[in-house]
């Protein structure tokens, strides 16, 4: 139980300070990590999809 409650609040801390910091970047940066992301997402997708298919 104590280990839900830990996660619980390192998410929510996570998410206050990348608000924090979310609101400090430019747009190009912003914009930037946008598109990472979901680069990253479709990779993974691809990865996905090959591992299902071979």
């Amino acid at each position: 139980m104590p280990k839900y409650v830990l996660i619980g609040l390192i998410v929510i801390i996570g998410l206050f300070v990348g608000m924090n910091v979310w609101s400090k970047l430019t747009e190009k940066t912003k914009n930037r990590s946008i598109a990472s992301i979901f680069g990253v997402i479709m990779i993974g997708f691809i990865i996905l999809i090959a591992l299902l298919l071979f």
